[in-house]
């Protein structure tokens, strides 16, 4: 058998559709609190936002939960690294088939097979999380025209 390849894919929100872009997720705050929640808030830049299109600033709090690891890093320092393939792709994906979780020493009493390695982009920093799931939520009655 065949080794298995990873899989970058494109997270479709309901109500922004695919994020693209440097300037599309600015982030304000991002917190780990005691039940293993990861949570950013910010705002979107609506223009980059397939689903809406619309020069308007969307706040936003984007919640990972059961979050086991998360690893940020400056955004060109992080292309460096890794290289442009990166970067055709949405600024919020999911990494199918991981290399980096399949190879993260997670403890044994956990179920390594529930967790998921997403990848968010945001103007100046690059996330990897390792966590269950996660929920976005778009304030778009508070949104404001640019």
């Amino acid at each position: 058998m065949g080794e298995r390849m990873e899989k970058i894919v494109d997270i479709e929100d309901g109500v922004l559709g695919e994020l693209y872009g440097r300037d599309c997720i600015y982030i304000d705050t991002v917190t780990l609190d005691g039940r293993d929640d990861l949570t950013f808030s910010g705002v979107i830049n609506g223009c980059l936002a397939s689903r809406i299109c619309a020069e308007k600033w969307i706040p936003y709090t984007l919640v990972f939960h059961r979050v086991i690891a998360q690893f940020s890093c400056e955004l060109d320092t992080y292309e460096s690294l890794n290289g442009t393939e990166y970067f055709d792709y949405s600024d919020f994906s999911v990494i199918q088939n991981s290399e980096r979780l399949e190879k993260f020493p997670i403890r044994k009493d956990f179920d390594r097979s529930i967790y998921k390695h997403f990848r968010v982009f945001t103007y100046d920093v690059v996330f990897d999380i390792f966590a269950v799931d996660f929920e976005l939520k778009a304030d778009m009655e508070k949104a404001k025209d640019f």
